[in-house]
């Protein structure tokens, strides 16, 4: 999908070195921009509703408010933003309760490495992809 302006990718995530991990693995990508970074649920709502991200990164364990809820939030206020969650949690309930709150794809953490870029590609061409949930 060409575009003539950068992709905005909002992280959010209370570990640090997860941001981190997404910003050494998103930099070789210089038509993505990470705008912002939020450290909890509420902090993400309010990041994605003043900077209207394309891709929200979104973890599902946050203090404050919990990614599931945050994602209903996000979707409410940001129709447009694609979100992924980027979790540790690999139970089929939880991914029942992203799906429901409006989650665009589900990635394991612990594959991020290998499948996080094709993750974020697939979601901006509203494609699936191959290694991770939904589109």
């Amino acid at each position: 999908m060409e575009r003539d302006k950068p992709v905005r990718i909002l992280v959010a995530d209370d570990y640090v070195l997860w941001r981190d991990l997404v910003h050494s693995l998103l930099q070789a990508h210089p038509e993505w921009e990470i705008v912002g970074e939020a450290c909890d649920g509420l902090e993400a709502v309010r990041m994605t509703n003043e900077r209207l991200p394309d891709i929200v990164l979104l973890d599902i364990g946050m203090p404050v408010l919990n990614g599931l809820e945050a994602a209903k939030r996000i979707r409410q206020g940001s129709p447009t933003s694609k979100i992924i969650f980027a979790t540790q949690n690999n139970d089929a309930e939880i991914r029942m309760k992203a799906v429901a709150n409006g989650a665009d794809a589900y990635l394991l953490k612990a594959n991020a490495g290998s499948e996080l870029v094709a993750t974020i590609e697939a979601t901006l061409n509203n494609a699936q992809c191959p290694d991770a949930d939904f589109h």
